[in-house]
C-alpha cells in the first residue's frame, strides 16, 4: 500500500506589477484623499466667502425716520454701485462702508445714531450687491471709499474737511486701509475688524497634518480669485500712515479679533483710542451699551470733525 506525503502549498510569487496595481488600487487613493481633501476644505469655504449671496433685506434710513437721497456711484474699478445719502445738520458727513456682502441695510443703527447728532451719513452697498464680481475682505473695496469721497467732494452740501468713517468688521479693516490711503479722511472709528488676515491664516505656522495643506489651499484660492495676495489684507502694516488723524477702536470682549485692536492701537500711535464692550460679541457694541456706544462715539466725531466750531 503506497503512501503519499502531502506538499506543502507553494507560497504564491507576486510579481512586480502586481504590487504597483495593488498601490494603484488601494494606497494610491488614500493618499490622494488625504490631500484633496484638506486642500478642499481650505478651497470651498474661501470661495464661499468672497461670493457670498448680497444680504440686503430692505430696511432703508426711512424705516428710522430720516429723509434720504437715493443716488448711484460710478466705480473706480468698473460698474455702479447704489447709495445713500442723508443730509446732516452740523456739517460733517460719515462714510459708512457695507461689511462683507451687505447692502444699503448696512448698520443703519449706527447710522441712526449719527444722523440723530446732526451729521451726514453716506451708506453704500456691496460689490456683491453691485454685481461688481467676488468681495476681497477689505483690500479692493477700498476703492469703493474712495468713490464715495469723490462723490461727496463734489456736492456742494458736504463740507469736504469734515468727512470721516466709521465700519464694521472686514468694513472696520476697509476704513482703516481707505484712512491710510486717503487723507481727506479726517476721522476713522473701525469696530470688530481682523487686524492681519494673512497671520490669522498663518495660524501658529507649524507645519502639521492637515492644517498646513488647508492654509496652502486658503491662500491659493484668495489669490486664484481676487488676484491678489491675502498679506494685502494687513490694516496693521498700515494703520500708522493715519496719524495725526484720531482713530476710535471698538471690540467686544467676547470676539476673536480682540488681540488684534491691541496690536493696531500699539502700531497707531497716540492718535488711537481703543474701546474694548465688556460682554460684547462680535457687532453687538450699541446693543450692549447703548448709551455709552452713543456717547463715545458722538464725543469722538465731535472733537476730530467739529472742534474749529
Amino acid at each position: 500500500m503506497e503512501t503519499h506525503s502531502r506538499q506543502p502549498a507553494a507560497i504564491p510569487r507576486f510579481s512586480r506589477r502586481y504590487w504597483l496595481r495593488m498601490f494603484r488600487l488601494l494606497v494610491l487613493p488614500i493618499v490622494l484623499l488625504g490631500i484633496v481633501l484638506p486642500l478642499l476644505a481650505g478651497a470651498i469655504p474661501t470661495y464661499a466667502i468672497l461670493h457670498g449671496e448680497c444680504g440686503d433685506d430692505g430696511v432703508r434710513p426711512d424705516d428710522f425716520g430720516h429723509q434720504w437721497e437715493a443716488i448711484t456711484i460710478n466705480a473706480s474699478a468698473g460698474g455702479k454701485f447704489r447709495a445713500y445719502f442723508v443730509a446732516g445738520m452740523n456739517g460733517a458727513t460719515i462714510i459708512i462702508p457695507p461689511a462683507h456682502r451687505g447692502g444699503l441695510n448696512n448698520r443703519l443703527d449706527e447710522a441712526d445714531v449719527l444722523i440723530r447728532h446732526g451729521y451726514g451719513v453716506l451708506g453704500f452697498e456691496s460689490r456683491r450687491c453691485a454685481d461688481m464680481g467676488s468681495l476681497s475682505l477689505g483690500y479692493k473695496e477700498v476703492g469703493e471709499v474712495g468713490d464715495a469721497l469723490h462723490y461727496l467732494q463734489s456736492r456742494p452740501d458736504v463740507d469736504p474737511d469734515k468727512i470721516g468713517i466709521l465700519g464694521f468688521s472686514s468694513a472696520g479693516a476697509t476704513s482703516i486701509m481707505a484712512a491710510a490711503q486717503y487723507p481727506e479722511i479726517k476721522a476713522v472709528v473701525a469696530e470688530g475688524g481682523y487686524a492681519d488676515m494673512g497671520g490669522l491664516v498663518e495660524g501658529d505656522a507649524k507645519l502639521r497634518y492637515p492644517e498646513t495643506l488647508m492654509r496652502i489651499s486658503i491662500r491659493l484660492t484668495y489669490r486664484a480669485i481676487t488676484g491678489i495676495n491675502i498679506e494685502k489684507l494687513s490694516p496693521l502694516d498700515v494703520i500708522h500712515n493715519i496719524y495725526p488723524r484720531p482713530i476710535l477702536l471698538i471690540y467686544g470682549t467676547k470676539e476673536p479679533s480682540l488681540s488684534g485692536a491691541y496690536d493696531q492701537q500699539k502700531a497707531a500711535g497716540d492718535n488711537a483710542d481703543l474701546w474694548v464692550v465688556v460682554g460684547a460679541d462680535h457687532g453687538g457694541y450699541l446693543p450692549t451699551e447703548p448709551e455709552e456706544y452713543e456717547r463715545r462715539v458722538i464725543e469722538f466725531f465731535n472733537r476730530a470733525l467739529l472742534q474749529s466750531e
